[in-house]
């Protein structure tokens, strides 16, 4: 949405809290730095002054406070630099609207930092359920029937040309490997031609002989479960951003993730088929 199109209101303000977080946490990082020169300077004036033991050990507590500032800094930066090449790459006539909020609350005996991680536990293991899924092998089945389908086209394409004459009798194969960088004769296709058959045999003997993949799923399949874990993901984020934000209006602070769904972060839906229709 290179134009910079209209979110709706809840999204804008969501965007508001992210920007004044980071700027917070940018703030904090100079007050910190600032509070830290100041008694180092009351050290270099007076080093042998009651206080130095005392100062020492604020400047050692601000320090670490300065890295905690430095990281959720970091942090809000990169989840607003995620929502904003999100936003930018969404058509500039998408259609976008505020979602259902959702009201999670931290199991009993959780606090919002546990329920929190209890979550991103369970997107974790369905992030690595994609990964497996997407790397999933085809039933041997599936293969056979799609070395069975490619003989048939091969051989189809690899169909010779006859001419006879009042002399002769002339029959060439002019199909040629598409891959080789000189003109070859497709010696698979024309073997698809003349010995069907006996090529599914061989082939299928080489079949038997595959490695056999940790998990076997079919096209469809395959499709119809990462169609589930998409779904899955989104919820699961969006629990994690309801919980993120009532943390928030009790005054706790917890990291949001930068690879999470800006769509979740923001509560946004977005309708790519009527914007393309439109």
């Amino acid at each position: 949405m290179a134009d910079g199109s209209k979110l709706p209101k809840a999204a804008q303000l969501k965007i508001l809290r992210l920007e004044d977080a980071e700027q917070q946490a940018q703030t904090l990082i100079s007050s910190t730095v600032r509070r830290i020169g100041e008694l180092e300077r009351i050290i270099m004036n007076n080093p042998e002054g009651d206080r130095v033991d005392a100062i020492r050990e604020e400047i050692a507590l601000l320090r670490e406070r300065r890295e905690e500032h430095t990281d959720r800094h970091r942090s809000c930066c990169d989840v607003n630099a995620a929502i904003r090449r999100y936003l930018e790459m969404l058509p500039a006539n998408a259609i976008l609207s505020d979602a259902k909020r959702t009201k999670v609350r931290p199991k009993a005996g959780e606090s919002f930092v546990d329920a929190v991680d209890r979550i991103r536990r369970d997107i974790g293991k369905l992030v690595a359920e994609k990964f497996q899924v997407q790397r999933a092998g085809l039933p041997i089945e599936e293969v056979r029937s799609k070395v069975r389908d490619w003989i048939m086209q091969r051989a189809e394409k690899a169909r010779p040309r006859i001419t006879a004459t009042d002399n002769e009798v002339a029959i060439s194969f002019d199909i040629y490997d598409e891959k080789a960088s000189m003109p070859v004769p497709d010696i698979a296709a024309i073997m698809a031609f003349l010995y069907p058959e006996r090529l599914m045999k061989r082939i299928d003997e080489a079949i038997e002989q595959m490695p056999k993949p940790a998990l076997a799923l079919s096209a469809e399949q395959k499709a119809n479960r990462l169609r589930e874990i998409k779904d899955l993901l989104h919820d699961l984020e969006t629990e994690e951003e309801a919980l993120i934000s009532s943390a928030e209006e009790q005054g706790q602070m917890i990291d949001r993730r930068p690879t999470a769904d800006p769509k979740a972060i923001l509560c946004l839906v977005v309708d790519r088929n009527r914007a393309t229709a439109a």
